[in-house]
């Protein structure tokens, strides 16, 4: 049974709305102060998906409590909970569940986080990216397709147990590095180095994929 969380107020950035309803001034969280009125997710377009599922923003993370912070949210803010209730409390409801899907794929494992991040601090990937592909490791896989070619899987096999050994090393790196983003105060300059990181993680994964299927046929 998952852990109940009380999640009701979110860390907005705004400091003061009026509500939808009683027209009474409130502190822009889910519900109204005073009436209890569910307020819109609106209110505060500037969110990031760590205020949504009201978490501090951390790559190294608990996704246990991702995943509980999503689920309380999503029961408090669900579409049939407001269906009868007046216009726009259904639509605000709509509006936050939508969010909240949003927020919690984007945080509920690593590779998904990273790139959020990533993204937040630098904005989407370019075509530079690809120069962070190591260029020795393409050369060996090429070198092991030929020997598959000519019938000897020898060479793959063995180069498939080195590249599972770079992916290893992928994973503690990224322990690092994350640590080093959620302690640093020139996030740009962390999320460069993850991305680094990442597109070469994300080559290795896909070789490695690539490499099980020409094994195994």
């Amino acid at each position: 049974m998952l852990q109940k969380v009380a999640v009701v107020a979110l860390h907005f950035r705004s400091n003061i709305i009026k509500c939808w309803k009683c027209s009474k001034e409130t502190s822009p969280s889910l519900f109204c102060e005073s009436c209890h009125s569910i307020l819109d997710y609106r209110a505060d377009s500037s969110l990031s998906h760590f205020e949504i599922l009201n978490l501090k923003e951390s790559l190294i993370i608990d996704e246990d409590l991702v995943r509980t912070q999503f689920y309380e949210l999503s029961k408090q803010l669900h579409p049939d909970r407001f269906a009868n209730q007046p216009h726009p409390a259904p639509v605000y409801a709509l509006r936050w569940t939508t969010a909240l899907n949003r927020a919690y794929q984007s945080l509920k494992n690593r590779e998904e986080r990273t790139r959020y991040l990533i993204e937040k601090y630098l904005g989407a990937p370019t075509q530079n990216s690809k120069s962070a592909i190591p260029l020795e490791m393409a050369e060996s896989y090429f070198e092991a397709l030929d020997s598959l070619s000519e019938g000897n899987k020898e060479p793959l096999i063995q180069f498939k147990l080195e590249v599972e050994k770079r992916l290893e090393e992928s994973g503690k790196n990224w322990e690092k590095l994350a640590k080093q983003f959620d302690e640093s105060l020139n996030k740009i300059e962390t999320a460069q180095l993850l991305r680094k990181h990442e597109t070469e993680e994300k080559y290795f994964r896909s070789m490695l994929a690539d490499i099980e299927r020409k094994v195994t046929s």
